[in-house]
């Protein structure tokens, strides 16, 4: 299968930083824990420049900052050390910290943990207080203006929300062309994704840390193999004999579906949460000045397998025998009968695709955050409504770019606004687009083959 030209100018640059992001030794957030101490031991008016950041090859968690500051001649080092406080896992807990003038004290350290470093807009400041020499190392691949870096990391913080969906959107927009009704389910599908990833990865999970590949790969295998199973027998028996009728009794099936769903993986798996650990989480250096940009394999890995889906399935596809028949039975289901074409048989096929790329966000969410629940497909089932209805119900481009404008929208309300509100912005956003565009973005005015199937 050849891959289109525009996913390999987009899979280049992503590779590129990836390797070229992995050659710095010192952990991004330890380095930025370690700078926002410096204008913490320095005088409120000194101006602060770092010079180098580097690892102790013989303590592992020590980073050790040379800097310059204006209100004291030479060069002086600061030495931070991390490791597992207490009962928690994270590594990245700050333990000691020692300077050219001594070890600083466990009390003004414990204030500086709390009072410094525990509070976000602090923490922010006093990052942006330290500049970055132009020839310091490590460095990240460009160095970028605070509004610049703030701006790619929040590009970067959506990708795997957008990625989402996107898959999501588009799973809507495949059986919606056909029968012209809305599928809440697929939320339901994208989380018996999320369980089959969790799954799969469970399998493999006991090896350590050389499997962690073969992890993700089986994870979302087997959950698009159980995404496309269950996708072709929902299709097969509770879709195909209802698509091509009055919309009642399929908005009913799809009510009920969702709800069975629901309370099937409540009586297999339980009704807690499951949790991933996390895969492939080690934060890269991506862009270096007043705001570091950070990013994790993982969210480089969940846009490169989102991009190949979506570019399958609008590139591909379409020139595919099954797409063309698929265009055939969205344009007019009648005609394509009389060509000799299965309607019924396109939407089962269709269904599994569609049930394959909602698990795949389903895996998507495990991998990237690390938790599932039996519940959590209600709300994944309306934002992907959402999305494809902003990028234009009906239209596989259009809900694809739905998806990733949810996702961006998301990020950037949390990162402004906090979460308490995220989702009452993305339904006064369906409303504003509901008002002012009701086709979306891409979508058609009118679709005149769908006005046979009204009631």
């Amino acid at each position: 299968m050849r891959v289109p030209t525009s996913l390999r100018r987009i899979a280049v640059p992503v590779s590129a930083a990836l390797l070229l992001a992995a050659c710095a030794v010192v952990d991004p957030l330890m380095r930025q824990t370690c700078i926002a101490v410096l204008p913490a031991i320095e005088a409120d008016e000194a101006r602060i420049t770092l010079l180098s950041a580097t690892a102790d090859p013989d303590r592992s968690g020590e980073i050790r900052l040379t800097y310059r500051t204006s209100d004291r001649p030479g060069d002086h080092t600061l030495d931070c050390a991390f490791g597992r406080e207490g009962a928690s896992a994270d590594r990245r807990a700050l333990l000691a910290v020692r300077d050219d003038r001594g070890e600083m004290s466990g009390a003004r350290l414990l204030m500086l943990k709390r009072f410094w470093l525990g509070d976000p807009q602090t923490f922010s400041q006093a990052v942006a207080r330290v500049e970055v020499a132009a020839d310091a190392v490590p460095r990240g691949l460009v160095s970028l203006p605070g509004r610049a870096g703030r701006a790619l990391q929040t590009v970067f913080d959506a990708a795997a929300p957008a990625s989402l969906y996107a898959l999501s959107a588009l799973a809507c927009s495949l059986i919606w062309g056909l029968v012209g009704r809305v599928v809440f389910a697929f939320g339901d599908i994208a989380m018996l994704g999320a369980y089959g990833a969790l799954i799969g990865a469970l399998l493999v999970l006991g090896a350590g840390p050389a499997a962690a590949g073969p992890l993700v790969t089986l994870a979302i295998v087997a959950a698009m193999a159980i995404g496309a199973a269950w996708g072709g027998v929902i299709g097969r028996v509770v879709f195909a004999p209802l698509a091509f009728r009055a919309s009642q009794p399929l908005l009913i099936a799809t009510v009920g579906l969702s709800i069975a769903l629901q309370e099937f993986v409540a009586r297999a798996q339980g009704a807690r949460d499951r949790f991933l650990a996390p895969i492939f989480e080690e934060p890269l250096l991506v862009a270096d000045g007043p705001f570091t940009v950070l990013v994790t394999p993982m969210r480089l890995l969940v846009v490169a397998v989102t991009l190949t889906a979506v570019g399958t399935v609008l590139v591909i596809l379409p020139r595919t025998r099954f797409g063309r028949a698929w265009t055939a039975v969205a344009d007019d289901p009648f005609m394509a009968r009389l060509l000799g074409i299965d309607p019924a048989r396109v939407l089962v096929v269709s269904f599994a695709l569609a049930s394959a790329l909602a698990a795949l966000s389903g895996a998507v969410l495990t991998l990237a955050y690390g938790g599932t629940s039996f519940h959590m497909g209600t709300i994944l089932g309306l934002k992907a409504v959402v999305a494809a209805v902003v990028g234009g119900i009906g239209s596989l481009p259009g809900a694809a770019l739905g998806g990733l404008l949810l996702g961006l929208v998301e990020t950037v309300w949390s990162a402004t606004f906090g979460i308490e509100w995220r989702d009452v912005a993305v339904l006064t956003l369906l409303v504003g687009v509901l008002v002012f565009r009701p086709a979306g973005l891409l979508g058609r005015d009118e679709s005149p083959h769908l006005s046979d199937r009204s009631d």
